[in-house]
């Protein structure tokens, strides 16, 4: 059997007296797309965190294609293949797009700390100019960051997750703010991404997630309360339940 590209089981997250993530199960099958859904306050970003290694999981383990890296840094599983963006925007509003991009490349290489000016047929440049046409933002690349509309910023924090060539890429709420016409350009650019890159998308929003995803996992109050294809999650009970209010 084809070994999953992300195992979690039994992954717990306790903050305190207070149980972020309770009891978490699932696994995520090498190029699938899962969607990680649920109202705010459900446990979905601190899960998400413990997975990338930002905080510890306080009971289970999480395997990336068959190796433990339960008790790793996040920086070691970003060279193990974990690509990922933030919630909150950590982007360098003052330099360009190019800029940007050329910086989460020449993060992951040896000379990540050298002060030089790259040359011009630096592979690292021509790396940022390749992520930047993949995110459709060529005609932006000397716009600083700070003139960019919300969604053009959100497409570049994918490109930049992009940059070391992740195994499993994981996108933190990546349509959040974004304006109705902006949400079609996200998709578009979530559907595009190479079946050989598996993508987990954690998300409150359903009308982003279920046209991106093959599985979805909703989650309340730290537990997955509900598995199944997004055509089914929507007309589910508990699903109508915790967005439409009353509860499960």
């Amino acid at each position: 059997m084809t070994q999953p590209a992300l195992r979690l089981a039994g992954v717990s997250r306790r903050f305190g007296a207070l149980q972020a993530v309770r009891d978490v199960s699932f696994d995520v099958m090498p190029g699938e797309r899962r969607a990680v859904l649920g109202p705010n306050g459900a446990g979905k970003t601190t899960l998400f965190n413990t997975i990338c290694g930002d905080y510890p999981p306080t009971a289970g383990s999480i395997a990336l294609f068959g190796e433990d890296i339960t008790g790793l840094r996040p920086h070691r599983r970003t060279r193990m293949g974990i690509g990922r963006t933030y919630q909150t925007s950590l982007l360098f509003n003052g330099l360009t797009v190019l800029d940007n991009l050329f910086i989460a490349v020449r993060g992951l290489r040896p000379n990540r700390f050298s002060f030089l000016r790259p040359a011009r047929g630096d592979a690292g440049l021509a790396k940022a100019r390749e992520l930047a046409e993949r995110m459709r933002l060529s005609h932006l690349l000397g716009t600083e960051v700070l003139n960019l509309s919300h969604g053009q910023r959100r497409q570049l924090e994918v490109g930049m997750a992009l940059a070391g060539d992740p195994r499993l890429l994981m996108l933190d709420e990546p349509a959040a703010g974004l304006s109705p016409g902006d949400r079609p350009e996200l998709l578009r650019l979530l559907r595009e991404l190479p079946r050989t890159l598996t993508l987990v998308l954690i998300e409150h929003d359903m009308d982003i997630a279920l046209p991106a995803a093959d599985i979805v996992t909703v989650m309340k109050d730290g537990e997955v309360v509900v598995e199944a294809t997004p055509d089914r999650i929507a007309q589910d009970p508990v699903v109508q339940a915790i967005y439409l209010g009353g509860g499960h």
